[in-house]
């Protein structure tokens, strides 16, 4: 069969052939006007210190470290002891250019810290640890929503051996249809981010035999310092 009878056939079939032009972008604008609900679980409904405490329960329940803070200004702190339970010398941290981040006070504690601009040209070397601000967290799976950008860029995101993140706990939101929406919203008058990343716990494989393996396409250790 020529590739014209097959082309043929296809138009033949479409409803602008058969003069039913207004058919198709009704039935668009109707899917549009009233999209389908899927079902949530009942937990996605969680407000308050229940979604703060489901939130808790899945980081944990993978394997991310938690430190719950008064404020964000006690994050250098809690950052401090994360990575003083790894080694004895706790490694070099690395910050993206977040104001945030960068205007606290890191002097007060023994890390050795880069809190000016990230230098996307500067690679991470072995053994560095980064430190992000998520954009919030998905209380549903113990997921952190992080954008991409100058703040917290992607390689700050995968690189590292161990990531840190910054999390408020005003941003906690209960489902992912929520934290997307919420998302969009914010974004109406903005450039998308290129990336949305979404992390739930440090990574791992158990492709290889069966035998669970940390860091295989990410960060071995994974800590949470959630303040507010």
């Amino acid at each position: 069969m020529s590739r014209e009878t097959i082309l043929a056939r296809i138009r033949s079939a479409l409803p602008a052939a058969a003069g039913r032009t207004d058919e198709r972008p009704r039935a668009v604008a109707q899917r549009l006007a009233d999209p389908p609900h899927h079902p949530r679980p009942a937990f996605a409904s969680l407000t308050g210190e229940a979604r703060h405490a489901r939130l808790i329960a899945a980081l944990e329940t993978q394997g991310t470290d938690v430190i719950e803070v008064a404020s964000l200004g006690d994050v250098p702190a809690a950052v401090a002891t994360l990575l003083g339970r790894s080694q004895p010398t706790p490694p070099r941290l690395v910050i993206g250019d977040d104001a945030r981040l960068a205007g606290l006070s890191w002097e007060k504690t023994s890390l050795t810290a880069r809190p000016e601009q990230w230098d996307a040209s500067a690679p991470l070397e072995d053994g560095d640890a980064a430190l992000t601000h998520a954009w919030g967290a998905v209380a549903e799976t113990g997921t952190l929503v992080l954008l991409s950008g100058a703040a917290s860029p992607a390689s700050l995101t995968f690189l590292p051996e161990f990531h840190l993140v910054a999390l408020a706990r005003e941003s906690i939101v209960s489902s992912f249809e929520e934290a997307f929406q919420r998302i969009a919203e914010s974004r109406v008058d903005q450039r998308f981010p290129r990336a949305v990343n979404l992390v739930s716990g440090p990574s791992r494989t158990g492709d290889i035999g069966g035998r669970i393996v940390k860091g295989a396409h990410g960060p071995r250790r994974l800590g949470v310092i959630l303040y507010g």
